[in-house]
This record gives C-alpha cells, structure tokens and sequence, in this order.
C-alpha cells in the first residue's frame, strides 16, 4: 500500500517489517536483544566487539533511565560512529550513511543532501 507523497519519504519501505519497541516488563534476554538491534540499525549491520560497546549507556538503557531515542543518539554521537563513518568517508557519503542509520531511508536527492551541509 503506497502513501502517495510520503512513499517517497521511505514510510513504504518499512510497511511489512515489524518494529521494535521497548515495553516496560522486558526481561534482560530481550533488552539485550534490543540493544543488538539499535547497534545494527545505527551502525549498519556491522559487527561490534564486547570492547567497542556503550557500556554506560547500555546500563542506564537496561535500568531504564534513558529511552530507546536517547540510546540511539548516544550511539549516534559515539566515538565509534563518527570512527566508522565520519574520519572514512567523504562529506557527502557521511551525510547518506546517517540518512540510511538513523532515518532508515537514503536521501532523496543531492539537493536534499546539501541542505544539511
């Protein structure tokens, strides 16, 4: 089912995918699970060492002080994010990589792209 105009936003690509929520009453398994879940989409499916995890924010995520928005753009702003896909790549490329990580779409068009430079 297309949504006209905002199909173009990426909203039809995510039509048949289940989501993923945290609910209060999640056992630590399916926190855990959650958190593999943030690290694949935020850093694109690539494989993160035991070393290389948040372990500050994983544990205030798995106490609940902070939510699953805020988990992800402490991952976002991390050191191994901007290692990953800020110092490697060029400007333009870094700008479509957070596109895809953190809207879960690819940018629309150079003109797009250029607004957030």
């Amino acid at each position: 089912m297309a949504f006209g105009a905002s199909s173009r936003l990426g909203i039809s690509l995510f039509e048949d995918t289940h989501s993923t929520e945290r609910v209060p009453g999640y056992s630590a398994e399916e926190l855990e699970a959650l958190i593999t879940v943030i690290y694949r989409q935020v850093l694109g499916n690539a494989y993160v060492m035991e070393s290389e995890r948040l372990t500050v924010p994983e544990s205030q995520f798995k106490r609940g002080e902070i939510s699953v928005r805020e988990f992800v753009r402490l991952v976002a702003k991390s050191e191994l994010y901007r290692s990953r896909f800020f110092s490697n790549c060029p400007r333009y490329r870094a700008i479509e990589l957070n596109f895809r990580h953190l809207l879960g779409r690819a940018p629309i068009d150079l003109e797009e792209m250029r607004s957030l430079y």
